[in-house]
């Protein structure tokens, strides 16, 4: 962005430069992705990954992809400083859980349906075919009570991941790959 001040054009630092208190050259690997006018997203970036290591990361994506990168970087340092043990990740279990637990009651939900559904059919059918109501509802609570099995299964095995530390090992890459 070029502004005037007293007739002498000056270059606005993006957010990086501003931040890191330095002139922002016009070949800045983060002017294209930080504003000047959103200077807490370049904080964020720098206070968790570091100036340094984001300047690496952007340069080794194809310039297509670095803007997508730019937005991760932030949205996970946003996220590590929400939640400094887990991050993401803690994030995204939370929501796989909740989905988990969501998927589990619509099974609940279209139970209790068939249930009113068979429990209609029967009144409307007379007794002859409440034995075949009967067996067809407890198949039907068999099956609803395997899915909500499974799914307690799938929030146990998805807090035991984050748990033991996949979000560790993700962190292990990178300081490898860009901490020196």
């Amino acid at each position: 962005m070029v502004g005037s001040h007293s007739g002498i054009n000056t270059v606005t630092p993006c957010a990086a430069c501003k931040l890191l208190r330095r002139r922002c050259a016009p070949d800045c690997p983060f002017s294209p992705y930080f504003s000047p006018h959103e200077p807490q997203k370049f904080a964020s970036v720098h206070k968790i990954f570091g100036a340094s290591n984001v300047s690496k990361m952007l340069l080794e994506v194809p310039e297509s992809q670095r803007s997508d990168t730019a937005h991760s970087l932030v949205y996970e340092a946003n996220a590590r400083i929400r939640d400094p043990v887990y991050g993401c990740m803690g994030t995204i279990s939370a929501l796989q859980q909740q989905a988990q637990a969501l998927q589990a009651e619509v099974v609940s939900v279209r139970a209790e349906i068939m249930r009113y559904r068979l429990r209609d059919n029967a009144a409307a059918g007379g007794s002859s075919s409440s034995s075949s109501t009967a067996a067809a509802m407890a198949g039907y609570d068999s099956h609803v009570a395997q899915v909500q099995r499974s799914a307690t299964a799938a929030a146990l095995h998805s807090s035991f991941i984050t748990s033991q530390g996949i979000n560790s090992v993700a962190a292990s890459d990178v300081k490898g790959r860009y901490w020196s």
